[in-house]
């Protein structure tokens, strides 16, 4: 095994660093970082010990081929000159906590830019390779940014540089290069509200963490985008709603006074946000608090994140010229009747082109229903927003982290009747209000086991998120019709991936034995002549245990630990095999 070692006191972290960390990756199998110093290191408390390490470690150490391990000078009683014996004792410690043996026959490379410290470790490792670089390549030094960091700050690292703003070492500017993209806390899915009273409610001490994924392969979001994304949250964090949303929010038939009062407190935190550019598509994302707060940072943090890519990567006036043609074609074959989508709305907000662009959708299609004729019916928007604005139903009842949460974030339940404490929580909170069932969190099939007569009764339909739609809904009717239930009078809502030729095919064929609605997201809100982010918020863990999607198609998953994943599926399996 290659292992290459770079170590240094990182204060602060800059380009330099990251240049000599990134060679020593690519030469080796495995990397370990020696994160060293002490609090008051360089003369001035900077960035403490401990927050080096923590932010170095927060950046490379969730790697499997980066080790991140500290050594701290204050504990080796280290007297600050560069003595051989010292030598011995700080790198002792270095292999100690990273638990390698360096006498053994590994290939080791130190590197460094100090040739003084190469030479003394050189004679307690010779058998060891040392590779001197030149740091002047990179222009600049700790020592440099130390001296004056408003001059040097753009080589200081996002994440350390974040420190900085936040400790008064640098002075806070704002890099916000776009206007504004979320101005009202209204921008938000209709069904955050529902799951948040629901949430307020029964959940309130639940605490969850949420992570960013990009599934797109290709894309790559830059140290600009990232930086700009941060601004915008920011910008997001100290809204609150006004008095007027308030109202609004009350006169919603299913909402409680008690949660409109929490509402008019609440305002979003940014100390709940960890943004980084340490990910492979170059931006990291993950919040951590409670459930209350984490739940409804989902849906503004993608749309942000979509609107700054679309408009840093490409020609955003051309994107939403070629946005405008679509949305006038789609418009024109519905109205004309080329194709029948039912009774259909816009859930564009996550994954929008922008909110100019989403607006455009639902100021267009609420002209829709103008028509005599039209045999197709827009009944809404996810976005309670424009909800507002237009007059239009807000439309939205559960996700699947309330089947996630409340099912699997308590030790006691068996993760595979996670539908049966969802449903009966929401059943609990809302009755027969509010009621479209979510059924593919833990697989259809298992969720059909506690979807019986009492829910199904309860609950107006079912909404459909993955697999095959038409096996789905036979799937539904064959099972409403087994427990006595006519399925005409039942809403079978699809949501997945959806345009109008697929709608217009679905709804042909269920046509007359069940309401058929649906719900058409990515293809009103950002169909350009571009490929759309597929980009995604997921909790992964509640209450300090990990919760996973298991969902009718693989791959729409998503879970930090594969072994959690695997009992979850076992549960499941059990369950299918055992009961009747």
């Amino acid at each position: 095994m290659r292992i290459g070692i770079i170590f240094g006191c990182f204060i602060p972290f800059h380009t330099g660093h990251i240049w000599m960390i990134n060679k020593a990756f690519n030469e080796n199998d495995l990397l370990i970082i020696g994160v060293c110093g002490y609090d008051d290191d360089r003369g001035k408390d900077f960035i403490s010990f401990r927050e080096r390490f923590k932010l170095m470690y927060n950046l490379y150490g969730h790697d499997s081929r980066t080790m991140v391990v500290p050594i701290d000078d204050k504990k080796l009683d280290l007297d600050g000159t560069f003595t051989l014996e010292n030598w011995r004792l700080w790198c002792n410690e270095l292999f100690q906590n990273a638990h390698i043996d360096p006498e053994l026959n590994d290939e080791f490379t130190w590197y460094s830019g100090e040739k003084s410290y190469l030479s003394k470790i050189s004679t307690l490792y010779p058998k060891h390779k040392f590779e001197l670089l030149d740091r002047s390549i990179k222009a600049v030094s700790g020592t440099m940014i130390r001296e004056n960091p408003e001059k040097y700050k753009r080589f200081i690292h996002p994440a350390f540089r974040e420190y900085l703003y936040e400790k008064g070492i640098l002075k806070e500017e704002k890099y916000m290069k776009l206007h504004q993209i979320i101005t009202s806390l209204l921008e938000i899915d209709a069904y955050k509200l529902s799951m948040g009273q629901a949430i307020y409610h029964q959940f309130s001490d639940y605490k969850t963490t949420w992570t960013f994924k990009c599934r797109n392969k290709d894309v790559h979001f830059t140290v600009d985008m990232v930086d700009e994304i941060k601004e915008q949250i920011k910008a997001y964090c100290k809204l609150q709603f006004t008095e007027d949303e308030l109202a609004y929010i009350d006169g919603i038939k299913w909402i409680k006074g008690s949660y409109v009062d929490f509402l008019r407190l609440w305002r979003p935190r940014y100390e709940d946000f960890e943004i980084t550019d340490n990910a492979e598509c170059g931006l990291s994302i993950e919040t951590k608090g409670t459930w209350l707060n984490t739940s409804m940072y989902e849906i503004p943090v993608l749309a942000i994140v979509n609107e700054v890519y679309f408009r840093m990567a490409y020609d955003y006036d051309e994107l939403l010229e070629s946005f405008k043609e679509r949305l006038e074609w789609k418009y024109q074959q519905l109205h004309d009747g080329k194709w029948y989508a039912g009774t259909f709305s816009e859930f564009g907000l996550r994954r929008r082109l922008s909110a100019e662009a989403q607006e455009l959708v639902v100021e267009k299609f609420s002209h829709l229903n103008d028509t005599a004729h039209c045999a197709s019916t827009f009944v809404g928007t996810s976005n309670v927003y424009l909800a507002k604005k237009y007059g239009v139903t807000p439309v939205g009842t559960m996700a699947h982290e309330w089947i996630m949460c409340v099912g699997q974030g308590n030790h006691k339940h068996n993760p595979a009747y996670s539908n049966w404490y969802a449903l009966n929580a929401w059943v609990k909170e809302y009755g027969i209000l509010n009621g479209t069932a979510l059924t593919d969190a833990i697989t259809t099939n298992c969720f059909l086991k506690d979807f019986q007569l009492t829910f199904a009764t309860l609950f107006s339909g079912v909404r459909h998120d993955s697999g095959d739609p038409i096996e789905w809904g036979e799937k539904m009717i064959a099972h409403y019709k087994a427990l006595g239930i006519d399925p005409s009078g039942k809403t079978l809502l699809f949501s997945d991936s959806l345009n109008f030729e697929k709608a217009d095919q679905i709804f042909r064929h269920f046509n007359g034995r069940a309401k058929v609605a649906f719900g058409i997201g990515t293809y009103l809100s950002n169909d350009t002549c571009v490929e759309p982010l597929n980009i995604v918020m997921k909790t992964t863990k509640c209450n300090g245990m990990d919760v996973a999607k298991v969902s009718d198609v693989e791959g729409k998953g998503m879970c930090k630990n594969p072994e959690y994943v695997d009992y979850l599926q076992r549960c499941i399996k059990w369950r299918m095999n055992h009961e009747k």
